[in-house]
């Protein structure tokens, strides 16, 4: 830095010139907020920010704060006042209102100056509009919500996928890993299907399921329940030696199902329109494992 009296003025009118050309490429609001008095100096591009000149800021820190958007103010207010005891940056956004009458998003972000006696005397600040990056923001969690929403779609009709097999009957084939949510599924996919295709049979086939403990077969005769308080049959397929022991020793009481051994059979069923019960076609569960 020049010595050169000329000269550093010479500099410091550059760096005013750069510092003004700055604020107006970020239009920015600045202010100098007084904390004793409530008094607060604007400058730079207020009317490109908020729309109004700097004759209409006169108001101080109370009109800043009722231009500040209700279900905001609060905590503004608060965040401020936690930045002047703690002397901290202030870093917040909030909406503020336009001149014309709408709210736009505001970032802003002061720092207070210590007064001779350790306590906040003045901030420094600056405010901008972020509506722009506020309104992507949101498009882009919009947009992410509903590919989520999708996915989650995808994945309830491949965790539980509901087979129309004849006008009056349906199948869910079960395959993997039963758990809590995947029970609720397949309660709620079950009731949507009898509900709206007027079914009067369901066929839960459990081959391909990975585990029967107590908790699957739990959540098969609560299924089974909630379809038979709506009209209609259930018929389970597809129970191994295997899981007909673990029933067995679990004690489940599995007598609320029609049952067949392979899912084919219940179609055959469904086709066939049969009535019959499991002991008239010779193929008998015991009601009680």
């Amino acid at each position: 830095m020049s010595s050169n009296p000329k000269e550093l003025l010479q500099e410091l009118n550059d760096l005013r010139q750069r510092y003004a050309m700055l604020v107006r490429a970020l239009r920015l609001m600045i202010y100098d907020y007084d904390v004793a008095t409530g008094a607060i100096t604007w400058s730079g591009e207020t009317e490109s920010v908020c729309g109004r000149a700097l004759r209409e800021l006169e108001g101080g820190i109370a009109q800043w704060e009722s231009l500040i958007h209700p279900d905001d103010r609060e905590r503004a207010l608060a965040a401020l006042g936690q930045a002047e005891a703690q002397l901290s940056e202030y870093d917040i956004e909030y909406r503020f209102l336009h001149k014309n009458g709408s709210y736009i998003w505001i970032l802003d972000r002061g720092y207070f100056l210590v007064g001779p006696d350790g306590k906040a005397a003045r901030m420094i600040g600056m405010m901008q509009n972020v509506s722009e990056i506020k309104a992507l923001e949101f498009d882009r969690l919009q947009m992410q919500e509903e590919i989520i929403a999708a996915q989650e779609r995808a994945l309830r009709e491949l965790s539980t996928p509901l087979v129309p097999i004849t006008d009056q009957a349906v199948a869910l084939p079960l395959i993997g890993t039963i758990d809590q949510r995947r029970a609720g599924l397949i309660i709620e996919t079950l009731l949507e299907g009898v509900a709206g295709r007027g079914a009067e049979m369901v066929i839960i086939d459990i081959t391909g399921v990975a585990t029967v403990d107590t908790f699957v077969a739990d959540a098969l005769i609560r299924a089974a329940r909630a379809v038979r308080l709506l009209g209609a049959r259930v018929v389970l397929t597809g129970i191994s030696p295997e899981v007909a022991q673990t029933l067995v020793a679990l004690g489940a009481n599995l007598s609320i199902f029609e049952t067949r051994a392979t899912l084919q059979d219940g179609i055959a069923l469904a086709m066939n329109g049969s009535g019959v019960t499991n002991h008239q076609q010779g193929k008998t569960l015991p009601t009680r494992y």
